[in-house]
């Protein structure tokens, strides 16, 4: 690279020219946009000028998920050979060996969850715990659906034609529909109820106070409830088989806030679904993995579970069709679920963009000019 050339930083997604560092980043900085193909294009064109002389990668928020990740060494191994940090816009890392990436001197560095972004994922959660206990998006959905000739909608109409849906024929209901059954599941109150929240870093707690607002019952499962007192909070430790059961017996509703990795994979399970009530309303705004999948869809082929609210999922990008509609799982027992799914959007705002954008760009360009890493991964 000439002396009197910029240093390279190349983006894999664009930046907002909004933040306030974005002026700055230019002036300094050549930045050079690359997308993402495949693994092999990566290795390539990592060896050919102007990317071979990169010193930082612009991840955004899903960073190398497109490829797979880098968990493969050789794909690490092809990075520019000056490259010293890769920032991400997300506090999720999962995919990266950072092993490896400490041998090349590469940093990865994220943007750590703030209150503001803990609330915008808490009102995610918000919106899904209302949608299975209440059916506010199973009914909009149905009510823009069912239009009648004339192609208006119609209120006792579509709330008669569903109460008796997925019912057994000596079951079935006539006069005036209130709309308290939706396909033959009752629709719930939800102040009262009691609801589960698994994790309470500030997501967690953000969550904790959206329910309190609405009435529930919380409990919350942490690794050491000794940590934490909170009047309007029952806590347990998950350490403790005997208190997970108590904390989930009979929940009417399960939050899941959890992070990925080996220490909470699959840790909501069978048991756990044993253990909860009828009708229970599953959420994860977490991660994917954190739930056994087949055990979830066997709670709901069971009727054990009625609703499942998930923003997360285990094999991300990609979205199973079988939480994609909903339907009869089992029509001898004349079972019927819904669901609310969003695609990975629970701190989606333009706020949030534009803060984890500035703090992605403020870690790169501190790195690089300072040696100093803030928010590097390899140092937590």
């Amino acid at each position: 690279m000439p002396a009197s050339a910029k240093p390279v930083i190349i983006a894999l997604y664009p930046i907002p020219d909004t933040i306030p560092n974005y002026d700055q980043l230019l002036d300094k900085y050549d930045v050079l946009e690359y997308q993402l193909l495949t693994p092999s294009d990566l290795k390539a064109d990592m060896q050919k000028e102007p990317y071979r002389s990169a010193v930082a990668i612009f991840g955004s928020y899903p960073g190398f998920n497109p490829i797979g990740g880098l968990e493969e060494k050789s794909l690490i191994d092809a990075l520019p050979p000056n490259l010293k940090v890769i920032g991400l816009c997300s506090a999720g890392y999962d995919g990266y060996d950072l092993q490896h990436l400490s041998s090349r001197n590469i940093k990865l560095c994220n943007v750590p969850v703030d209150k503001y972004v803990a609330m915008d994922v808490a009102d995610c959660a918000l919106w899904h715990v209302l949608s299975g206990m209440r059916k506010f998006n199973s009914w909009d959905r149905l009510t823009r659906t069912n239009r009648t000739t004339t192609n208006n909608s119609h209120t006792f109409k579509i709330r008669d034609e569903v109460r008796n849906d997925f019912v057994k024929s000596e079951e079935k209901q006539e006069g005036f529909a209130f709309g308290h059954v939706y396909h033959g599941q009752p629709v719930r109150r939800v102040s009262g109820k009691k609801c589960v929240i698994y994790g309470y870093g500030l997501i967690g707690k953000a969550v904790v106070e959206r329910m309190i607002a609405i009435g529930m019952d919380v409990n919350v499962v942490v690794r050491d409830k000794s940590k934490y007192q909170d009047t309007n909070v029952h806590f347990y430790s998950s350490s403790s088989p005997g208190e997970v059961q108590k904390a989930t017996l009979e929940a009417n509703v399960l939050v899941v806030c959890l992070p990925g990795g080996k220490g909470t994979l699959e840790c909501i399970n069978k048991q756990t679904f044993d253990n909860v009530s009828s009708d229970c309303v599953i959420v994860n705004i977490g991660r994917g993995s954190c739930i056994d999948t087949e055990a979830l869809k066997a709670a709901v082929e069971s009727g054990k579970v009625s609703h499942v609210g998930l923003d997360v999922f285990p094999k991300e990008p990609i979205i199973e069709p079988y939480w994609l509609d909903e339907k009869d799982v089992n029509s001898s027992s004349n079972k019927f679920y819904t669901t609310s799914v969003t695609p990975h959007l629970g701190s989606s705002t333009v706020d949030t963009l534009e803060f984890a954008s500035f703090t992605c760009i403020d870690n790169i360009m501190t790195g690089i000019e300072t040696g100093k890493f803030k928010n590097s991964l390899h140092d937590q």
